[in-house]
């Protein structure tokens, strides 16, 4: 399916779509000048709190891999409204941890949530668009995207100087929610029921799963 899209309505997919998928940069870029201040307030060594890192970059690996066929199965905008809702809260959550342990997993929860924005925003793309237009697309979504790792990290170092590392949470709590609202006021659903994938869900992911081997085999 390849829509023509008048400039304005161009212009605001590319944005919000490269917005949807920095949730990696974000999630991870965003908190990096804090973890000094974490290791001390959670009263914990600083490679556990690093493991947190790690549990996030794991969760959106793990996430784009269910995330995907999910929206084969369901359409693309409801799974990324839940993920985007989910992010939101568990955000909020981390927020107000006092558990390394709680951290980790609710990183991981992130990291799968996240996901959703990061395998999602091309897969609209690819409903939308075709051929050159495809990749003229891919190429302005990848320069908004490219912004957030080069601000997330000056951001973050910046309210650390004001706010406990909560706040930082906070506010990707608050960055959550704002790109939920653009979600579903600002993107139409690009995958009709015509063409989604029939079955149970459980079985579309685990041939999901048998196609990644397949291919990582070969």
């Amino acid at each position: 399916m390849d829509w023509k899209l008048s400039k304005a309505k161009l212009t605001w997919l590319i944005f919000i779509l490269g917005v949807v998928s920095a949730t990696g940069p974000l999630s991870i870029d965003l908190y990096l000048p804090a973890l000094p201040q974490m290791t001390k307030t959670l009263n914990a060594s600083a490679s556990l709190v690093q493991l947190s890192l790690s549990a996030c970059l794991v969760g959106l690996a793990v996430g784009q891999l269910i995330a995907g066929p999910l929206s084969d199965k369901y359409g693309r905008k409801n799974p990324l409204i839940l993920g985007f809702i989910l992010f939101s809260v568990i955000s909020l959550m981390i927020a107000f941890t006092n558990s390394v342990t709680f951290l980790i997993i609710l990183r991981f929860i992130q990291g799968l949530a996240g996901s959703a924005g990061q395998v999602l925003s091309r897969a609209i793309a690819r409903d939308l668009f075709a051929g050159p237009r495809l990749t003229r697309f891919y190429s302005m979504q990848s320069a908004v995207n490219g912004i957030f790792p080069v601000i997330s990290p000056v951001i973050g170092g910046f309210m650390i100087r004001f706010v406990n590392w909560q706040g930082i949470f906070i506010l990707l709590a608050i960055i959550g929610f704002l790109i939920l609202i653009g979600i579903i006021f600002g993107i139409q659903e690009s995958l009709p029921s015509t063409q989604r994938i029939a079955g149970s869900t459980t079985k579309t992911i685990f041939q999901m799963f048998s196609l990644s081997e397949t291919s990582a085999s070969g």
